[in-house]
């Protein structure tokens, strides 16, 4: 039976209500819309977000791990109440943009954070399901967030909305502080420096590991940021897509986990990647909303368990005075395939369309995927 310990609950709360406060400012763009920005300077402030989140990772990794995940995770909650609440008194551009490049840090190191601390808090036999269930607490912050938030915008107006988005990383903070920081250490403070951060990320087991994130996070990032402009030019909605997707989800993580034993887990991991890949391929039959359904059903269902199971393998039973490094490379890469890779493949679509980008999307992943089965073979 699984146990729900204090620690992993109030990791796992905190992260949700952080994650509400993070997903609230996908509503930001309405705002500098609103204060007449050009198009390119909303996508410059937006991109610097997950740039800052990604090239800072190293840094901030290595000071989880050196000064202790709760301080950390607290001082990342603080900057992201102070960043959320100034955007309320500036118009400036590049006011805005210092404070993404703030808020992007604070995603960095709360998120890494609250991982290491929810993955510490885990027995062995349970960190498999334990993690699911953790991020799991990512999925429904996605509708929350965005959804209330744009309903406060219309009928109260900006300041409240960045209030709003504020307060949960106050409840956040709240609830972090009665987390017990009592993880004990083989390494001294001295013994931690920057450099093994990349030391952890050679190792050919995280690298293996890492890759299978990174092409995963691919094939998310390419659907997550086209799929609704892709169906709107075939006269079709996005909205049921992101419901089955969080729905299917948040089962499968929360329900389903245990299913899978750890024999032969990254082989698993891989025929999963196979047929998430394969969806990915065949999105640009979609023509009528029975397919969006068909299609949402095999996209969640085979995303579903990739992540929380590649942290599992890569966070191990030793691994507790490097869990922040290890979560921080895992978000890095996730990252990376999210934004840079959403990058590569929205040239391709300009250059060519959507039927193209999607697939070839689909074989870059599939192609990776053979390649480190071949390897483990």
């Amino acid at each position: 039976m699984f146990n729900l310990n204090r620690k992993f609950l109030l990791s796992t709360l905190a992260n949700c209500l952080f994650f509400i406060n993070f997903s609230s400012f996908f509503l930001l763009p309405l705002f500098l819309d609103n204060l007449d920005f050009q198009k390119y300077e909303i996508g410059i402030l937006m991109g610097s977000f997950g740039i800052s989140s990604i090239f800072l990772t190293p840094i901030t990794s290595t000071l989880i791990d050196k000064y202790g995940k709760k301080l950390l995770g607290i001082i990342a909650l603080l900057v992201m109440i102070s960043t959320s609440l100034l955007f309320a008194f500036s118009e400036s551009f590049y006011v805005f943009m210092i404070l993404r490049i703030f808020q992007g840090a604070s995603f960095s190191i709360f998120f890494n954070s609250s991982s290491a601390l929810a993955s510490d808090n885990l027995e062995e036999s349970q960190r498999k399901r334990g993690l699911s269930i953790y991020y799991s607490s990512t999925i429904f912050p996605y509708f929350i967030g965005p959804y209330f938030g744009e309903y406060i915008i219309i009928n109260f107006g900006y300041l409240y909305f960045f209030i709003f988005s504020a307060i949960f990383s106050i409840l956040a903070l709240i609830i972090l502080y009665q987390v017990d920081d009592d993880e004990k250490n083989n390494m001294t403070k001295e013994n931690i420096n920057f450099n093994d951060f990349f030391k952890l990320v050679n190792d050919s087991n995280s690298k293996k590991l890492l890759i299978t994130n990174f092409l995963s996070s691919t094939g998310f990032g390419v659907i997550m940021n086209f799929i609704a402009i892709f169906l709107k030019s075939k006269d079709l909605k996005a909205g049921i897509f992101f419901v089955i997707y969080s729905v299917t989800v948040t089962i499968f993580r929360l329900f389903l986990s245990d299913l899978f034993s750890e024999k032969n887990l990254f082989k698993k991991v891989l025929l999963m990647l196979a047929l998430f890949s394969t969806s990915i391929f065949f999105m640009p039959l979609i023509d009528s909303i029975l397919f969006i359904i068909i299609f949402s059903i095999i996209f969640s269902s085979t995303y579903a368990l990739i992540y929380p199971f590649v942290s599992n393998l890569l966070v191990g039973p030793k691994s507790q005075s490097n869990s922040g490094r290890l979560f921080g490379a895992l978000n890095a890469t996730f990252g990376l395939g999210v934004h840079l890779m959403t990058f590569v493949f929205g040239y391709i679509i300009h250059i060519y369309d959507f039927n193209i980008g999607f697939r070839v999307a689909s074989i870059f992943i599939l192609l990776g995927t053979f390649l480190l089965y071949l390897k483990e073979k």
